[in-house]
Order: structure tokens, then sequence, then C-alpha cells
């Protein structure tokens, strides 16, 4: 009986280890299976994630390419915008000298028979801001202002006057020499308003004005 025992159990352990090791083979396969899976899993997924970022990229650069496009339309823009402004910031710069107030003129050459007559000017050599008609100049803007004029004359005691609307302002005077050409100058600063006048008129009468004397103003602030 011990014997048919102990044949049984060792039958029955034989069994059991059977069956484990075929529990076992199976198991081992089924996790190669998954091992295999997982792998190929693996693999679709790195080829479905590079497709993806390369899908991405090509969007990020067709979006950097639009921003590129949109910011080159606006720089074109902005470039017309500085190219217009500084052509008109460029048109000014030149108004300015053509339009300054101040005038030269060579005065009439003529023998002048009152001391109340404006002696008239000739040939106008500059006249910014057209405040000058030719024999009195009338102020278009407030500042300061510097007239000179040169007088030659070849009559006795002769001078000219620097008048700002009725006030004297200075001579010109040629002096009591003996008569011949003699030559004299002057120059007054003085402010104006709009509208005060500047004018020349002779010292003594009769006296003859040659026609290379000669009246400037301009002014300078």
């Amino acid at each position: 009986m011990d014997s048919a025992t102990n044949m049984t159990t060792f039958v029955t352990f034989l069994f059991f280890l059977v069956v484990g090791l075929m529990i076992g083979g199976s198991c081992g396969e089924h996790s190669l299976d998954r091992r295999a899976n997982v792998a190929k899993r693996s693999d679709n997924d790195t080829y479905y994630n590079i497709y993806t970022k390369i899908n991405t990229l090509e969007k990020y650069v067709s979006n950097l390419e639009t921003k590129l496009q949109k910011r080159t339309k606006l720089l074109q823009k902005l470039l017309r915008s500085v190219v217009e402004i500084d052509g008109n910031i460029g048109l000014p710069e030149k108004s300015p000298k053509k339009n300054a107030v101040g005038f030269t003129t060579k005065l009439h050459q003529a023998t002048y028979s009152s001391t109340s007559s404006n002696i008239r000017g000739s040939t106008i050599l500059y006249n910014g801001g057209n405040a000058y008609n030719g024999t009195v100049f009338t102020c278009p803007k407030p500042g300061l202002y510097l007239f000179h004029v040169s007088l030659l004359t070849r009559t006795k005691y002769g001078g000219i006057w620097i008048y700002k609307n009725s006030q004297k302002l200075t001579i010109a005077y040629a002096g009591n020499v003996d008569p011949q050409y003699n030559g004299a100058s002057v120059s007054a600063a003085v402010w104006l308003d709009v509208g005060d006048q500047v004018y020349l008129r002779a010292h003594t009468s009769p006296m003859l004005v040659d026609n290379n004397s000669v009246f400037t103003g301009v002014r300078v602030n």
C-alpha cells in the first residue's frame, strides 16, 4: 500500500509539473506576443508621430510665410508713407528761402524836387514776400528788420532819410562838398509790426539820385 501510495503521489507530482510547464509556456508565448504587439504598436506610433510632426511643421511654415507676406506688405506701406512724409517735409525747406521777407532794389535815377516825395526804386533785384512795391516796404509779419541805403549823388548837402511810417530813422548824408559824385550810406535796425511802412525821402531839394544807389531791407528775426 505504501508503494502504491508513493507511486500515486509521484504521478500526481509529474502531472502537475507537466501542467505547470504547459501553462508557463503558454504564458511565455502570450508574453512574446504582447511584446511583439507592443513593438508593432510602437513602430506604428513612431510612424504616425513623424508624419504628424511633418504636417505640423508644414502648417507652421505656411503660417510663417503668411505672416511674412503680411509684414512685407505692411513694411511696404510704411516705406511709402515715410517717402511721402519725407517728400512733404522736403518741399517746405525750399519755400522759406523763396519766401524769406526782404528786398534789394536799385534806386530810380531822378532829381527829386520835394522832401515829401518818396524815392522810387528801379531795378528790383530781390523781393521775397513781395512786401516792397517799388517805393514803400509794408511789413507782412512782425519782427526785427534791418534796412540799408547806399547813396550816390552829386548834389551838395545831398542825403537820404530812412523813414518808418512818419518817423525819420537815419540819414545817408553826402556832405557839404563841391558838386561832384559823392557816396554815403547808412543802416537802421528797427522793430516792425504788421502794416508798418518803411521808405526813403530826400534830405534836401532838389536832389539828384544816381541809379547806382541801392535800398535794401530784410527781416532778421
